[in-house]
């Protein structure tokens, strides 16, 4: 578990809100998730402002060595650690989403047929995985109600509006464990019109 030196804030963001007035009150009836197919993995080895992610809700954890951002977006999530004078970015996000080429590591797609893995070190050990399961809509419906469940005991969570009746609005949580030189994060993302859920961890060890 975090320690108690370590502290965080959460904050969140009205822009569904706003949203409502501009469209008269009615959200708008296109998804707020994009497709699986169309959301990547991106990393950086460089600081991105968070308000890039368009987050709508986000949570900070600082210790001795090091800090860390992570927040909810359309899209999926963005997290920053930044230890020392190094920083790294890891994104879930659209591919349209226009985002600088400069500092960028890699760029993966999910699919449900690969997993994908990447991993490096100095000056502190990065390790990330992510994989898709599409299921059917039993399963699905299943796995959506689980994830509800856990919504209060998560260091994040989101539910944005459900698109029409017949389908809840997609989700997103994310658990972090950890200590003063282990990170662990794990996030559940939710693409109710795929009938798919989308998990990551990520791993990150100090000396």
């Amino acid at each position: 578990m975090l320690t108690a030196a370590t502290n965080f804030f959460c904050r969140q963001q009205n822009r569904y809100r706003r949203r409502q007035s501009e469209t008269g009150g009615k959200m708008p009836t296109e998804s707020v998730r994009p497709s699986i197919a169309e959301t990547s993995y991106r990393m950086f080895n460089r600081p991105l402002h968070p308000e890039l992610f368009d987050p709508v809700i986000v949570g900070r954890i600082k210790a001795d060595k090091y800090d860390m951002a992570v927040g909810i977006c359309e899209g999926g999530h963005f997290l920053q650690f930044t230890s020392g004078e190094q920083t790294l970015v890891e994104v879930t996000a659209p591919d349209q989403q226009q985002l600088s080429t400069f500092g960028l590591q890699r760029t993966y797609f999910y699919n449900e047929q690969e997993e994908v893995l990447y991993e490096t070190g100095d000056p502190f050990l990065y390790h990330f995985a992510g994989e898709v399961d599409v299921v059917s809509f039993s399963v699905f419906t299943r796995v959506q109600m689980e994830l509800e469940d856990e919504c209060s005991k998560v260091f994040l969570s989101h539910q944005f509006p459900a698109q029409n009746r017949f389908m809840p609005g997609a989700l997103s949580l994310i658990r972090v464990e950890g200590n003063e030189k282990m990170l662990s994060v794990h996030t559940f993302h939710t693409f109710p019109e795929d009938l798919a859920v989308l998990r990551t961890q990520t791993l990150i060890e100090l000396d």
